[in-house]
């Protein structure tokens, strides 16, 4: 399931117009059932969706091309195969062992090389930076009074 927030309150909120499909992109929030996650206590799960959504890598460009190409074949045809709808199941058959030209290496993908946004070397820096920040402007300490009884 993809939830929009300005789905969500556009309406509601701002009276204005929800953004289009195509441009929500990397904007929404993803949620889940855990599924087979049979260790999740959570009931949902949620994620932000991955900026790939907005900037694929060529290869992931030729896979939807592909994988469109081949959906498209079976455009209005019903039924099942394999368990699956006809175009679902198309798709599984014709995408099997298919690899994009312009694939990336697995350790080339990015979220190998930087997990985060940050790397360990820019959230010291940044750690260094607040620090000197906060030297600047102290904080006064909470006041320690108890509250009068009600």
């Amino acid at each position: 399931m993809f939830v929009r927030g300005d789905t969500i309150v556009a309406g509601v909120i701002s009276g204005g117009k929800a953004m289009a499909r195509w441009q929500r992109g990397a904007k929404g929030l993803q949620i889940y059932a855990p599924g087979r996650m049979f260790w999740s206590k959570k009931a949902i799960i949620t994620r932000n969706p991955p900026y790939t959504i907005e900037s694929p890598h060529l290869g992931q460009v030729q896979v939807r091309i592909q994988f469109g190409e081949i959906a498209s074949t079976v455009k209005g045809q019903h039924g099942f195969r394999m368990g699956l709808p006809l175009a679902a199941a198309t798709v599984k058959e014709r995408l099997k062992g298919w690899k994009a030209p312009d694939r990336m290496a697995p350790e080339e993908y990015p979220s190998k090389l930087k997990h985060t946004i940050h790397t360990v070397e820019e959230l010291k820096r940044m750690e260094r930076e607040m620090r000197q920040r906060a030297r600047r402007y102290p904080v006064t300490p909470p006041a320690t009074a108890t509250m009068p009884p009600i």
